[in-house]
Protein backbone atom coordinates (compact mmCIF):
# COMPACT_ATOMS: atom_id res chain seq x y z
CA UNK A 1 0.00 0.00 0.00
CA UNK A 2 1.06 3.26 -0.88
CA UNK A 3 2.48 5.78 1.64
CA UNK A 4 3.01 9.46 1.04
CA UNK A 5 3.93 12.08 3.44
CA UNK A 6 5.05 15.54 2.36
CA UNK A 7 6.77 18.69 3.45
CA UNK A 8 5.92 22.31 2.10
CA UNK A 9 3.62 23.48 -0.21
CA UNK A 10 2.33 20.71 -3.05
CA UNK A 11 0.13 20.11 -6.01
CA UNK A 12 -3.35 18.33 -5.21
CA UNK A 13 -1.99 15.85 -7.90
CA UNK A 14 1.39 14.32 -8.83
CA UNK A 15 2.38 15.03 -12.59
CA UNK A 16 0.77 18.37 -13.12
CA UNK A 17 1.98 21.96 -13.89
CA UNK A 18 2.38 23.63 -10.22
CA UNK A 19 3.51 27.11 -10.41
CA UNK A 20 4.59 29.14 -7.49
CA UNK A 21 2.48 32.40 -5.99
CA UNK A 22 4.32 34.05 -9.08
CA UNK A 23 3.34 31.74 -11.92
CA UNK A 24 6.93 30.21 -12.60
CA UNK A 25 6.60 26.62 -13.03
CA UNK A 26 8.30 24.47 -10.61
CA UNK A 27 10.28 21.72 -11.92
CA UNK A 28 9.49 17.87 -11.11
CA UNK A 29 11.98 15.17 -10.35
CA UNK A 30 11.19 11.58 -9.45
CA UNK A 31 14.18 9.86 -7.47
CA UNK A 32 14.69 7.04 -6.26
CA UNK A 33 17.50 4.73 -5.40
CA UNK A 34 16.33 1.12 -6.83
CA UNK A 35 13.97 2.34 -9.79
CA UNK A 36 10.05 2.36 -9.07
CA UNK A 37 9.75 -0.97 -7.49
CA UNK A 38 10.91 0.33 -4.28
CA UNK A 39 10.33 4.03 -2.67
CA UNK A 40 10.37 7.08 -4.62
CA UNK A 41 10.12 10.55 -3.99
CA UNK A 42 8.53 13.06 -6.31
CA UNK A 43 10.77 16.72 -5.95
CA UNK A 44 9.89 19.55 -7.00
CA UNK A 45 12.74 22.23 -7.66
CA UNK A 46 12.58 26.12 -7.93
CA UNK A 47 15.68 26.10 -10.22
CA UNK A 48 15.80 22.92 -12.17
CA UNK A 49 18.68 20.45 -11.18
CA UNK A 50 19.46 20.08 -14.65
CA UNK A 51 20.69 24.23 -15.48
CA UNK A 52 24.19 24.64 -16.56
CA UNK A 53 26.36 26.23 -14.30
CA UNK A 54 29.07 27.10 -16.71
CA UNK A 55 30.81 25.70 -19.30
CA UNK A 56 34.22 24.89 -20.27
CA UNK A 57 36.12 24.49 -23.68
CA UNK A 58 36.10 21.00 -25.09
CA UNK A 59 39.40 18.49 -23.77
CA UNK A 60 40.34 16.21 -26.30
CA UNK A 61 39.91 12.69 -24.77
CA UNK A 62 41.33 10.57 -27.94
CA UNK A 63 43.69 7.60 -26.98
CA UNK A 64 46.63 8.32 -27.22
CA UNK A 65 49.12 5.22 -27.95
CA UNK A 66 51.90 4.38 -25.11
CA UNK A 67 54.79 3.92 -27.49
CA UNK A 68 55.02 5.12 -31.50
CA UNK A 69 56.71 2.24 -32.76
CA UNK A 70 54.65 -1.20 -31.82
CA UNK A 71 55.41 -3.05 -34.24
Amino acid sequence: MAHYYSLGKIPHKRHTQFRDDNGKLYSEQLFSTEGFSSNYSLLYHVHPPTQIIKTEEPTDVSPKPATDNIL
